[in-house]
């Protein structure tokens, strides 16, 4: 325990175990009351209950042999010799919120009485279920204050200079705001990035003086982003994150960041703005504190069932900011905060989004519409017999040069043709073929493709997959897959060609399916459960596995109606059918639950197939919506079905003015603040309360309808559907 300080708490320390594990809580706390008894920590006198497993033993070894001169290594050594533990934190990326967050609030969700189904996809366990995994020991059944105390001292488990420079900072961000002091108390950092710092925090007066209902919104216990508008429980700690902007951002720039922020306000699994503040030319925003784990720690063994709920949460947050005209323009597993435990996904981090808007110039122009109502991604334009002979014409010309010698390949030294200027924001593996191409009508089909790559991680098991160093490698990284035909159709669609005799760029290419099940001969194999992940660390999967381990004890009978492959014997993911009485006592796990067995993995994995091909069209006025992605039986499931869930459309939240109650939303003229009209009656006392119309201003986030479901100011109005 001595090495406690030297040990490195960086997310990919294969030592480390995040604070929301009941094991580490209960080690944490009980260090922290040794200290302040004045005890001895040693690791040659573990914790009560506590064994230092082998592989700890050895890495105190390691280094006390490194710091020989630290205070704690005369008692970490140990006589015989250890390997050398590999340094994993090398190739860690520094992208922004890279560091996991917890989620909180999705913690304090589950301790709020009858707040949501069991039935809902995001049901996930207590970390009280997690503690009795591991033991009956009443410390390590985690209780409210314990896990908001480990949450707020996690700064404590840093190294001392980490720990330093983080405090450092805090500082210097409460002196460059001063009006943080009053309301918020920084305890820690969470993650940096090129253009801001993102810090975790106690809002001090969550519960008596702020008006949490515009961020909270009303989305309704069926829909997978109730958790959003779940208040947090009186008295309870509520964590925030503070998102300092670095002050050589441009002011344009963070305009944009906050503006879009507010229009996605009550956007589903969307990081939400509570407010914004500004000292001279520093700026932070205040958003809702979420619980993650990097990606990199649980991609390759995530269930198929979680698999779904990360890329319904995601295409779903998708589909709200799209309905509103905006791109995120970087979508990746770090702008996207996932808990696996509880299947539960926040899209975060809107620097670099941008609004939908109609190309005027004619230089380069794309051979397809902008964004529209009836056709998010456009449509391609209808082109005379003139327009399509010349580009058949280019097209041939194109194909002669490839097959010609290689100094006719390429482009000229010395261009002399215009600049194509297009926005092409993002990150390097995740771009679109049309940003790569410099596409003028950039649509949400560039987000898509995002999330496509990120499904094509899930199934192939690796993770980054492309690593281009400019645009034109990327698009011979993706040639290179779907075959050299399909990107000069790509190119044409953009008004561009394309034209390579690279070898790898086959003239048809092959599919996602063939690319995936080269790199991952595995994809069709059941993985192994992982009990501290969703689905299988819910109450009813727990119940299930209890049940198949009695039914394994039960002795034989000599007579029994079915057998245990009996195929009429069935079991459902929210109540667990106890069955008949087996023939022959058998093992547990021996009957599978129907939703995590073999051939429904198998089923799964075609359908996700079937999915990413749609989601990595190259064209893209042919890459699936998210509208059309959320009804797609891989994330909607099958009718009638056990895993089928309700429309989506019921649950989405409406853009202002839009919705049953759109009617009666208006802008003012004026100013342009949003307005909305609502029946009061008169409190004159002189008119017997005659109802009448009357016009109130919104904060930004009121007044969202959802689904077929009115506004929160029209619930008791009669209105036409």
């Amino acid at each position: 325990m001595a090495a406690l300080g030297l040990l490195s708490h960086h997310s990919s320390n294969p030592l480390e175990v995040g604070s929301s594990d009941p094991r580490n809580n209960t080690y944490g706390r009980r260090y922290r009351t040794s200290l302040a008894r004045n005890e001895d920590p040693s690791s040659d006198d573990p914790i009560e209950g506590f064994t230092v497993p082998e592989d700890v033993r050895g890495y105190h070894d390691h280094l006390s042999r490194t710091f020989p001169n630290h205070p704690a290594a005369s008692v970490m050594r140990r006589p015989t010799p250890t390997k050398p533990v590999i340094d994993t934190d090398e190739d860690m990326s520094d992208d922004e919120l890279a560091t996991p967050m917890k989620q909180q609030h999705e913690q304090m969700r589950q301790r709020v009485p009858a707040v949501v189904d069991e039935e809902s996809h995001e049901e996930g366990h207590s970390d009280k279920d997690e503690a009795n995994e591991y033991g009956d020991d009443d410390d390590e059944r985690m209780s409210v204050d314990s896990f908001e105390t480990d949450e707020e001292n996690t700064i404590n488990d840093r190294c001392p200079e980490e720990r330093k420079e983080i405090e450092e900072e805090i500082q210097d961000l409460m002196e460059s705001v001063p009006q943080l002091q009053e309301d918020y108390k920084i305890v820690d950092r969470l993650g940096t990035g090129t253009f801001s710092s993102v810090y975790k925090a106690v809002d001090l007066h969550y519960h008596t003086k702020w008006d949490n209902t515009t961020w909270h919104g009303h989305h309704p216990p069926e829909s997978s982003a109730y958790y959003q508008s779940v208040p947090r429980p009186p008295g309870s700690k509520v964590f925030v994150a503070v998102k300092r902007i670095y002050v050589t951002s441009s002011p344009d720039r963070i305009k944009n960041e906050v503006s879009i922020m507010i229009d996605c306000l009550n956007c589903r699994h969307v990081s939400q703005l509570i407010t914004a503040m500004r000292n001279f030319d520093q700026i932070v925003l205040i958003m809702p504190y979420q619980r993650n784990e990097d990606f990199r720690e649980f991609y390759r063994t995530l269930s198929m069932p979680a698999v779904k709920s990360y890329m319904r949460c995601l295409i779903a947050g998708l589909r709200d900011i799209h309905e509103r005209r905006i791109i995120h323009r970087d979508v990746k597993p770090a702008n996207f905060l996932f808990d696996p435990r509880t299947a539960i996904g926040t899209l975060c981090d809107f620097g670099l989004a941008s609004r939908m808007t109609s190309n005027t110039s004619q230089q380069g122009q794309c051979l397809h519409t902008g964004w529209s109502r009836q056709q998010p991604h456009g449509q391609n334009k209808h082109l005379s017999d003139n327009d399509k002979e010349s580009i058949r014409k280019l097209q041939k010309e194109a194909r002669n040069k490839c097959s010609g010698p290689a100094e006719k390949v390429g482009y000229p030294d010395k261009d002399s043709r215009p600049i194509s200027k297009a926005n092409r924001a993002g990150t390097r593996g995740f771009r679109a073929p049309e940003v790569l191409l410099k596409c003028s009508e950039q649509t949400g089909a560039i987000d898509v493709w995002a999330a496509g790559m990120i499904l094509l991680f899930f199934l192939s098991g690796k993770f980054p997959l492309f690593q281009s160093n400019d645009d034109i490698e990327a698009l011979m990284e993706i040639a290179a897959i779907i075959g050299r035909k399909s990107m000069e159709r790509t190119a044409t669609l953009h008004s561009r060609l394309f034209i390579s005799n690279v070898p790898s760029a086959l003239t048809d290419g092959i599919t996602w399916r063939e690319f995936i099940t080269k790199q991952n001969p595995d994809v069709y194999k059941l993985k192994d459960p992982d009990l501290h992940y969703y689905p299988f660390n819910t109450p009813d999967y727990r119940a299930y596995l209890q049940e198949e381990a009695e039914r394994a004890q039960q002795p034989p009978l000599s007579s029994s109606p079915t057998s245990p492959t009996d195929p009429d014997t069935t079991f459902t993911i929210t109540k667990p059918d106890p069955g008949p009485i087996p023939t022959s006592a058998t093992p547990s796990l021996t009957r599978p639950h129907p939703l995590f067995s073999p051939e429904q993995h198998v089923s799964d994995v075609d359908s996700a197939f079937d999915l990413l091909e749609q989601l990595l069209h190259p064209e893209s006025t042919k890459r699936i919506t998210p509208k059309r992605a959320l009804a797609h039986p891989f994330l909607a499931g099958t009718p009638d079905s056990d895993d089928a869930l309700p429309d989506d459309d019921e649950f989405v939240p409406h853009e202002f003015g839009k919705g049953v109650c759109g009617k009666l939303h208006f802008r003012d003229d004026v100013t342009d603040d949003p307005r909305v009209k609502v029946k009061a009656r008169c409190e004159c006392g002189r008119c017997g309360g005659v109802e009448r119309d009357e016009v109130r201003a919104l904060m930004p986030g009121e007044g969202v309808a959802i689904g077929r479901q009115p506004c929160e100011f029209h619930e008791d109005m009669e209105l036409e559907f």
